[in-house]
């Protein structure tokens, strides 16, 4: 098998409920490398002849959960989630950081292929090589933090029971919708951990058209063998050597945050009301402004990230106060605040905050209220 691969996948059928494991060709493999090539070469293999006729919300749609071989050996830890778009009725891959790619490969499967439509709302269970296919109707149109609480509780409690040696469980990897999921919103994101999503393509929409809330995962395996650990050793010394070096002190201390300010005043090139402006000299916007007010946790990362760049913000006091989220990157700055018209660092955490409870993409959610707010003001 080809290295950092697990060699196989589950292909799980929801209208028949049936489950099976799927092997894929070492050529193919090498040829489509990771979660956005395969995912490609899968679609293409299974609806690229009827391709036109494939509604993005129906049941023939597949919805895929991809790994690659780098997985659980570069920092980060991506998921790939694919499937045609009903964003845009092309493929996206659309990728997000955290551990359920980690818990999946530790399980022993590479990826999940999912088809079909449950009869009544579900949630999919993968304990290692044990699959099951789980009521979700007490999630249902749930927020997306409720939802993550409660089916990480529930998990847990059976693992607990389960692995009763192990001592506490580390919460399992779980992929989850919010209501605009569940409600087919065709800019849903599918969300991972506390506030991270993957949230191009529109796939909580594609969950949500299969009546599936979620997948969690529990894997206790090793992650598969690789060709060259001591390349790997090298690589990864290399890559943190990077990452913890000085001209990379300012995105570790505030991420991609803090052009905020610099992209609109120092680049003209900044969405300022829908795009209508480009320049602004607002200050009270980027990095810095988020810093002291706001985060009640400086360094935080995706697994085995050296560089750390994520933080957690909340705001303490005034109209939004216990709005909590990752403090917003760049694009989440820029298309909740000043293409909003907002130069507020509370308001802006407090609209990413709002936005991933109801389980909408940030950006495109931020393009939609912009564009709606400049047809009102047109009268339009």
């Amino acid at each position: 098998m080809v290295g950092g691969y697990a060699g196989k996948f589950l292909d799980i059928d929801l209208t028949s409920e049936k489950i099976t494991e799927t092997h894929i060709q070492e050529k193919i493999l090498r040829q489509y490398i990771g979660g956005r090539g395969l995912g490609a070469k899968i679609l293409w293999d299974r609806l690229g002849s009827r391709w036109e006729k494939i509604n993005p919300l129906g049941p023939e749609n597949l919805l895929m959960a991809l790994t690659g071989p780098l997985t659980g050996y570069f920092h980060g830890a991506r998921i790939c989630i694919t499937g045609k778009s009903p964003q845009s009725n092309g493929i996206i891959g659309s990728t997000v950081s955290g551990e359920f790619a980690i818990e999946l490969k530790c399980a022993g499967w590479d990826g999940v292929i999912i088809s079909g439509r449950a009869e009544e709302p579900v949630y999919i269970f993968i304990d290692n090589g044990e699959i099951q296919i789980k009521s979700a109707k007490h999630v249902w149109q749930k927020d997306s933090k409720t939802t993550l609480k409660i089916l990480t509780k529930e998990v847990n409690e059976e693992l607990d029971k389960k692995y009763v040696k192990f001592g506490i469980q580390k919460e399992p990897g779980v992929l989850y919708t919010g209501p605009a999921g569940d409600n087919r919103v065709r800019v849903a994101a599918v969300q991972q951990k506390w506030s991270h999503a993957a949230g191009y393509g529109g796939y909580g929409a594609v969950m949500g058209s299969k009546n599936l809330k979620a997948i969690v995962v529990k894997g206790t395996g090793p992650l598969p063998a690789v060709s060259d650990l001591e390349e790997v050793e090298r690589l990864t010394e290399e890559y943190e050597k990077i990452a913890l070096s000085r001209n990379r002190d300012r995105i570790r201390r505030w991420g991609t945050g803090y052009v905020g300010y610099e992209v609109g005043v120092d680049r003209s090139a900044e969405p300022v009301r829908n795009w209508q402006e480009e320049w602004h000299d607002e200050k009270s916007i980027g990095g810095p402004k988020f810093d002291f007010r706001y985060w009640v946790k400086r360094y935080w990362g995706d697994y085995g990230c050296a560089l750390t760049c994520m933080k957690l913000a909340v705001v303490k006091a005034g109209p939004y106060k216990g709005a909590i989220t990752d403090n917003p990157d760049y694009e989440m700055e820029a298309y909740l605040g000043p293409n909003l018209g907002i130069f507020d660092a509370g308001g802006i955490i407090y609209l990413s905050s709002l936005l991933e409870n109801l389980g909408y993409s940030g950006i495109n959610g931020g393009n939609l209220l912009a564009f709606t707010t400049e047809l009102f003001e047109r009268g339009i």
